[in-house]
């Protein structure tokens, strides 16, 4: 089977080799709970989320492998019982989805280890699957410079854009693709609906590698799992 890349709503479908893997970015599970009614609202999140994930995979159907790129969870410090309540019913959920979960660590996922060994899975700092590297983005790993490894995809800054029309300006969440070292790069977009992203064009976020982010691809995420290609990002204005 030929190597293709789909870009499917918010995520990445790769087929590699009769494989099928999805690729979703940061999900930040109980993100915005502090701020409303606890419980209530991350039950409507998850609920949310839950439907975007059902529209994908009755486009794609079911798949080898999910890869989840990190920051499973929002707080930086202790596990919440809305973030467990919320990972623990995904983790369910994407079980009946996909043969094999891959959790990458992203940089608020702390106190994870227990919930996570309890149902068998891991969390690797990276994920090495023939030609591709998954990571989350916030650390550099000699391992990953390897000749074999053609693609890094990752998250971890949330990119979006800011696309203006006459007097109005929306912020829509989207990809990043360009080169580094020999390397394909793909950044992926936050899956989390409340974090909407940062413009790229004002990205101040350090990442260990020196992108030139003005000659990587900009594909925006629109309605209905379409995503549209805009070109190189110094070229839109």
């Amino acid at each position: 089977m030929m190597k293709t890349i789909k870009y499917i709503g918010k995520c990445l479908l790769i087929k590699e080799k009769g494989h099928k893997i999805l690729v979703v970015g940061d999900l930040h599970i109980g993100c915005g709970v502090k701020e409303s009614a606890g419980i209530i609202i991350n039950k409507v999140l998850f609920e949310d989320m839950i439907k975007e994930f059902e529209s994908v995979f009755s486009k794609i159907g079911k798949v080898d492998k999910i890869i989840l790129l990190g920051d499973l969870k929002n707080d930086f410090s202790h596990l919440t019982e809305e973030e467990r309540n919320g990972i623990v019913n995904l983790f369910d959920y994407l079980r009946e989805k996909c043969i094999e979960i891959v959790i990458i660590r992203g940089n608020h996922d702390n106190y994870l280890l227990n919930l996570t060994s309890k149902r068998g899975l891991l969390i690797k700092d990276y994920y090495l699957f023939d030609s591709y590297c998954f990571l989350h983005g916030d650390k550099d790993f000699d391992e990953i410079y390897d000749k074999k490894i053609k693609y890094w995809i990752m998250g971890h800054i949330h990119p979006a854009i800011k696309l203006r029309e006459g007097n109005k300006t929306e912020k829509y969440k989207c990809f990043l693709t360009g080169k580094f070292k020999g390397k394909r790069i793909l950044i992926l977009p936050s899956f989390a609906d409340l974090r909407e992203g940062i413009d790229i064009r004002g990205l101040d976020r350090e990442m260990p590698w020196k992108f030139n982010l003005d000659e990587f691809d900009v594909r925006v995420v629109g309605e209905h799992l379409e995503v549209l290609s805009f070109g190189e990002l110094r070229g839109i204005k």
